[in-house]
Order: C-alpha cells, then structure tokens, then sequence
C-alpha cells in the first residue's frame, strides 16, 4: 500500500515588516523636511506683501553659505554661526593678545561720522529704562553695535561673541550698547528664552536711529528698504574713530581690542617675557 503523500505546504508570507519600517522612515524624512520649512518661514520676517525683504534674504543666503539651517533656538544658533564663521577665539590675557605684533587690526570704512560726535540718542532698554549715548560716553569708549534684532540664525551673533570677550573690553574702560528695531518686550522675551547680556540691548523703533547713523535705509519708490549690521567706536571724547557695515555682522573682536588699545588716554600694559617659552605673558 503506497504511502500518502503530503500536499505540498504554500509559501510563507513575507513579513510586513520592512514595508512598515519604510513607510515610518519616509513619513519620518517629510516630517523633518516640513521642520525645517516652517523654521525657515517663522524665523524669517516678511513685509507685508508676503515678500523677504532683501536685507534679510542676504542674511539666509549667508547662513545657507555655512552650511546653517535654523534650528529655532536663537542662542544655538548663534554659537553655531560664531563656529563656523571661525573668530578669533581668545583665551589668552589682554597683554598677551596686544602683544601679537603680527596682527592687523581691521580698517575703517569711510563714514561721514568719522572723527566727529555722533547724533545723541535716547532708547528704552529692556525694562524699558531710558538709556542714552552721552550718559555712555561720559564714562569712556563705547562699541555701538546695530543688529538685526532676534529674526535670524546669526542676528546676534554678535552680541553673543560681545559677551563673551566682555571682560577684555571692560578691561580697556570700554562699555557695550546694542541696539535693534526689536520691542522692549519682545527683546524682554528673548532674553527670558535664549539669556541676557552684561550690556543694554535698546529698542530703535522703526530703525529711526539706525537711519541716522546710515544703517538703515527705508523704502523708497521702487528701491526696497535696506537693513545692515553696523558696529561703530567711539572713544572717549564722543567722536566715532571706527564704522563697519555690512550684511554680516563684525565679530572680529581682537580688532576692537586692538582699536580701544591705541586711543588716547589709555596705557597699554606692558607684557613680560617668559624666558622658558619666549613668548609675552600678562604684567603682573
């Protein structure tokens, strides 16, 4: 009697689970891919036809040359900027870095302010105190720093490498004040979200003063308005001795120091000389 044969058994179906582990993943790159759209349009300003104004259009295009997608974190992504627009870090003490005979401090541009005493002004500070240039420089040199106020990846950066090297300026008598079309409150808020800084950070409502100093340029007919970043010295006298402008922000903050080192009134320390390294070292 022949043995009964077994039908054969049907295939094994494949697991379903590759097809759901791919279909997460793709649903996981559109969600990241739409975070980065909407930080992109929420930390970009529009005007009020919907349009980037060019200013800032020129800032993404900058963060985009470094490789920089706004992370939404202010803070973050200003240090990320500094990064990678590589600074001069220091770390060494004041004599040591005004020792370096080497550097090249960077230059002025032209500015019709140049050798004179700017407009005065009086802008509310965070909590809304009133603070003014003359009440600043009445106490010594002043770095006059505009910024595009917290709307960008790298639109305070600057103020973040400020801080910073704070105690380098404070060191040479040298004080900070930052201004930006921001609100009192809304720079209130920021500061409660990202920190504060050491120095008042002013409300210029509308850019009126940054108007004045020509860093800001309102629309006119045809032409679009025009914002930059705009960091100016003023000695001890009141009178402007170096302006930089531009759509990237000035943190070449060895300049500065190299700046405050050479104006009037001030004694550069002397620096003694390590026999073991042969290299300057602070005075003590």
């Amino acid at each position: 009697m022949s043995e009964a044969v077994s039908p054969p058994m049907p295939p094994h179906p494949k697991s379903p689970r590759w097809g759901r582990r791919l279909f997460l993943g793709f649903l996981g790159s559109v969600a990241c891919l739409y975070g980065v759209i909407v930080t992109y349009h929420l930390s970009v300003p529009r005007n009020a036809a919907g349009a980037t104004p060019g200013w800032m259009e020129k800032c993404r295009e900058l963060c985009l040359s470094y490789g920089l997608i706004p992370t939404g974190n202010i803070a973050m992504d200003a240090k990320a900027y500094l990064a990678v627009a590589k600074p001069q870090d220091l770390t060494s003490p004041l004599a040591e870095i005004l020792a370096d005979g080497e550097f090249v401090r960077a230059e002025t541009e032209a500015h019709p302010f140049i050798g004179k005493v700017p407009p005065d002004f009086t802008l509310p500070n965070s909590k809304g105190e009133m603070v003014s240039l003359h009440d600043l420089t009445a106490q010594g040199p002043v770095i006059l720093v505009f910024y595009y106020g917290y709307n960008c990846s790298h639109c305070v950066a600057q103020l973040f490498g400020l801080q910073k090297d704070l105690h380098y300026l404070s060191e040479l008598g040298a004080q900070v004040v930052a201004l930006s079309a921001d609100t009192p409150e809304k720079t209130a808020e920021s500061f409660d979200r990202y920190g504060g800084f050491d120095f008042p950070v002013l409300s210029d409502a509308d850019n009126k003063t940054a108007q004045i100093y020509e860093v800001f340029t309102p629309a006119h007919g045809d032409e679009e308005e025009d914002l930059k970043h705009g960091t100016f010295i003023i000695d001890k006298s009141g009178k402007v001795v170096f302006v930089n402008r531009g759509y990237q922000p000035f943190i070449d903050n060895k300049s500065i120091l190299f700046w405050l080192s050479g104006l009037p009134g001030w004694t550069r320390p002397d620096a003694v000389v390590d026999s073991t390294e042969n290299k300057p070292v602070a005075a003590k």
